[in-house]
């Protein structure tokens, strides 16, 4: 079975950590969140605000509903705002005082904004998450609306004209991307004999006769790596006699999978290669990198002609197994 399937079984139960995935896949807390935040890149999971021992819940969409399991890790302030978001339905964020409103701001998981025009401004609102925009309608109309006016015709009949509804729209909260879970335990398959020195020598640039870089190409067919960025790629290969046995176009022009043999000083060793052009690579780029490295037991080579993001390089400190190059 498929990792991606046997954490869809685990986290369909409930939403987790990457220890607890760690624990039940019987792997280690690195390669658990690497492999959730390669889930989250795909969109197969999401994570949430809300945060348990540091980290946040991985969760299944459209199980949102159960992240109310851990609303004792909210802070005591945040949790009575959450309770009388889920008692009222909306809340007006004017009417309350500064402490609520920026619970209501940080309550990412459970407090939607809502965006209310109505007599030329407008004016924000909080739903509670799991009521459905055309139940939160009618009870911010009663909030906006003025009163009633009563008109009286000439015969004293009475009759009430109501205002013009106000147009309720629904702003999307950003999310920000996933985040894997790194942690500071070593992982077993970086010690596999090739030392960082090895990497090293990959980078060192030097011209080479055409035939040699031709002999290099040989072995694998690179004619898919199209594009600027292709021949950048191709160019790196040949000048470090890179041969690649595998390779495989997961996205044209932008991204490859490849399994290449290094020379080195013992001999060729063989690496995973992840081809991306991308402007920013992100932690989740680096992560589903790793783990594809680590289900083939290779060490991993980046290659990109895009910029590392904070977090990326954050990750890059812990997982010891990928090597980034820039193109």
């Amino acid at each position: 079975m498929d990792y991606r399937d046997r954490i869809l079984e685990i986290v369909k139960q409930s939403p987790v950590v990457p220890t607890q995935v760690a624990k039940r896949l019987e792997t280690n807390s690195i390669m658990a969140g690497a492999m959730l935040s390669e889930m989250c890149d795909r969109k197969i999971l999401k994570t949430s605000a809300i945060k348990v021992g540091g980290s946040p819940l991985y969760y299944v969409p459209g199980t949102e509903h159960m992240l109310l399991n851990f609303t004792q890790s909210l802070n005591e302030k945040d949790r009575r705002v959450l309770e009388r978001l889920k008692e009222a339905g909306v809340l007006r964020e004017s009417a309350e005082d500064p402490l609520t409103r920026v619970s209501l701001q940080s309550l990412k998981d459970f407090a939607v904004p809502l965006v209310v025009r109505h007599e030329g401004g407008e004016e924000r609102f909080f739903k509670f998450f799991l009521l459905q925009d055309s139940e939160a309608e009618p009870l911010i109309r009663q909030m906006v609306e003025p009163p009633k006016e009563v008109l009286v015709d000439a015969a004293g009949s009475q009759e009430a004209v109501a205002p013009n509804p106000p147009k309720v729209e629904v702003a999307v909260p950003k999310v920000e991307p996933p985040k894997a879970e790194v942690q500071t335990e070593q992982v077993v398959e970086k010690k596999v004999g090739r030392p960082a020195g090895e990497l090293q020598k990959v980078e060192e640039v030097r011209n080479v006769p055409a035939g040699e870089v031709q002999s290099a190409l040989q072995s694998a067919d690179l004619s898919v790596l199209i594009g600027d960025f292709g021949e950048s790629v191709k160019a790196l290969f040949g000048r470090h006699k890179v041969v690649a046995r595998e390779l495989t176009i997961v996205k044209k022009k932008t991204e490859y999978d490849a399994v290449v043999d290094v020379p080195s000083a013992f001999g060729a060793l063989p690496y995973f290669v992840k081809v991306r052009s991308k402007k920013r690579i992100s932690d989740a780029d680096i992560s589903a990198a790793f783990v594809q490295g680590q289900l083939r037991k290779l060490p991993v080579l980046f290659v990109t002609d895009g910029e590392l993001s904070r977090q990326a390089k954050a990750v890059l400190e812990q997982l010891k197994a990928v090597t980034v190059y820039k193109v």
